[in-house]
This record gives structure tokens, sequence and C-alpha cells, in this order.
């Protein structure tokens, strides 16, 4: 299957884990778009290709591949909690002596 954009990519996903499989893709392959624009200057796009499906998307620069990183990095973790819980351990201070 071939989508335009990340945002279809991701909608066709059947469940928590499979989103979360696949915004680590989508994490992973524009690290490396990241990367590339950094060492060369500039950047048209990114792709991911992963025998099932096909993605090509556009940018500008470095910088609209960076927030894009760090909106997908916070909606991984949303579905992270909704699957594990959020949790929170409290210490007496004796524990640290």
């Amino acid at each position: 299957m071939i989508y335009d954009s990340p945002e279809l990519y991701l909608e066709d996903s059947t469940s928590i884990k499979d989103k979360i499989a696949r915004i680590d893709t989508l994490i992973a392959s524009m690290y490396n778009a990241a990367d590339k624009a950094a060492l060369t200057g500039s950047v048209d796009f990114y792709s991911i290709d992963d025998g099932q499906s096909k993605i090509q998307t556009k940018y500008k620069g470095v910088d609209a591949i960076i927030e894009q990183i760090k909106g997908l990095e916070k909606l991984r973790t949303m579905y992270m909690n909704k699957i594990n819980g959020r949790v929170v351990t409290l210490k007496d201070r004796r524990a640290f002596g």
C-alpha cells in the first residue's frame, strides 16, 4: 500500500501497539532524514518502505522534521501510557541515606 502522508499511515493501524510500532518507524525514518539534512544542508523528502507500505513526505528543512519528531514522541508517550499506565513511586527519605 502507498500512503501520501504519515497521517494516513497512522490512521491505518489496527491497534495501539501497531500504532506505536508505526510511530517508531516514522521517528527512525525522520531521524535519518534530519541527519541527511544537517549534513547536506537540504532535504526534499524522506521515505519509508517496509515491504508492505510506502510513504514519501516533503519537508522544507531540518526544523520541520524536528518539530514532527517531537510531536510523534509525545504521541508515542501518550499511547504507551494508555497501555502501561503511569506509575509514581513514593519513598521515605530514610531510604536514601
